[in-house]
């Protein structure tokens, strides 16, 4: 047994522990999303099995599996809160307990990973309210876990329960099938060769299925979410045909901020950031023109209406107009950061944490708010697969690259 994670794991029950007594035992009021989230786990109590017309008519815009379990919980122990903030945090113990017992065991960077999980300012927040995001989280790691074993219908299985807890973390398995099918194009330039070993080797085709899941709740629905509570928060039929870059540009920053920037602090890295100019300079020149597109024709601001009322897209905008900056220099603080993103995860030597950034990324473009929180599920990717070499560092040509300009 590897007494690293056995120490950690010990440390993490008395954290758990210290939060529920520091938390007054989880009986305190309700929390922002818990004033709507508690109705709907009471209203699944009363269909264990969920029917269809529950499940049509249900008042949230999440995939029901949080509200299901949450309905389990209520019909074991009652309509208060206390249990089911209890099953968050057991949700995220266990989480914590799929990253530590699946690192690698001697991964140097084990301790800058775990705590860059546990520092996102809203890991503590969805891990001791009755909060939706943690069960996601749960499924795409344990999904990730099992590609990384090769245990594909494992895989597919979790990332559809994924799916199944928030409609965009289609974006995993979407990430693992584009990685999966361009590796191979690596390999060969022959057209029926590359043809052949795609369907000759059919991992693909798991993760496929698990995107795919998205599809009869899209028909059920009619629509990405039940259209009632759609309506309700402003997120109606006009703004699904619309595309919001500034989104992108601000996840893209989020990213930066609790992931890129501290991971090459850390290991030391920041010449990769310096020299890439250099390296790919017509990759850099093409992120520049994206980016100052994105400012001029949609710069990142956050939806404001009756329903979400907050004027800032996060913390890292509230930080940023606190001491002082908006308008065009905070725009452009924005694409500095976003550019940081781009030359991390989008060069030549594409891997499996890029796919991932890239779809999440894009997915959040449709998103009917900005927010911090959403990068949560990708930046716990990103920082687990940190510890596996294959899919996360910089590979050994553009290692050599970087070292000889």
């Amino acid at each position: 047994m590897n007494s690293r994670k056995l120490y950690v794991t010990i440390f993490l029950v008395a954290l758990f522990v210290a939060v529920f007594f520091i938390k007054d035992r989880f009986t305190v009021g309700l929390y922002q999303d818990e004033f709507h989230y508690l109705p709907a786990a009471i209203f699944f109590s009363n269909e264990p099995v969920p029917s269809l017309d529950l499940l049509k008519s249900y008042n949230e815009l999440n995939t029901p599996i949080p509200f299901i379990l949450g309905g389990w919980i209520v019909n074991l122990f009652g309509e208060a809160i206390q249990p089911l903030r209890l099953l968050t945090a057991f949700t995220s113990f266990a989480l914590l307990m799929l990253f530590v017992w699946n690192s690698p065991g001697q991964s140097r960077r084990f301790w800058l990973c775990l705590a860059g999980l546990l520092l996102f300012p809203n890991y503590y927040l969805v891990s001791v309210y009755y909060y939706t995001d943690i069960f996601a989280m749960f499924f795409v790691l344990a999904g990730t876990v099992a590609y990384l074993k090769r245990a594909h219908w494992a895989g597919m299985l979790l990332f559809i329960a994924a799916v199944c807890c928030r409609q965009y973390m289609l974006a995993f398995p979407a990430a693992v099938v584009a990685y999966e099918i361009f590796e191979r194009f690596k390999k060969t330039t022959d057209i029926g060769l590359l043809i052949k070993s795609i369907f000759n080797e059919k991992t693909w085709l798991y993760y496929v299925l698990a995107v795919l899941s998205i599809v009869p709740w899209v028909i059920l629905w009619k629509g990405p979410a039940p259209a009632a509570v759609m309506a309700q928060q402003h997120y109606d039929s006009d703004k699904l045909v619309q595309y919001n870059f500034g989104y992108l540009l601000y996840s893209s920053v989020v990213i930066a901020v609790y992931y890129v920037i501290p991971e090459m602090l850390v290991t030391g890295k920041l010449r990769y950031l310096v020299r890439f100019p250099r390296v790919y300079p017509k990759l850099f020149i093409g992120f520049i023109l994206l980016i100052a597109s994105i400012i001029f024709f949609s710069p990142a601001k956050q939806a404001y209406n009756p329903y979400f009322t907050w004027p800032y897209m996060g913390y890292i905008d509230q930080a940023f107009m606190t001491v002082g900056i908006s308008g065009l220099l905070k725009q452009i603080c924005f694409g500095l950061l976003a550019l940081i993103t781009l030359m991390r995860f989008f060069s030549p030597h594409f891997n499996l944490a890029s796919w991932m950034v890239a779809f999440n990324i894009l997915l959040l473009g449709k998103a009917q708010l900005s927010w911090d929180k959403y990068s949560l599920p990708v930046i716990m990717a990103l920082w687990f697969l940190a510890m596996f070499n294959a899919h996360w560092s910089l590979s050994r040509s553009e290692e050599l690259a970087l070292s000889s300009k």
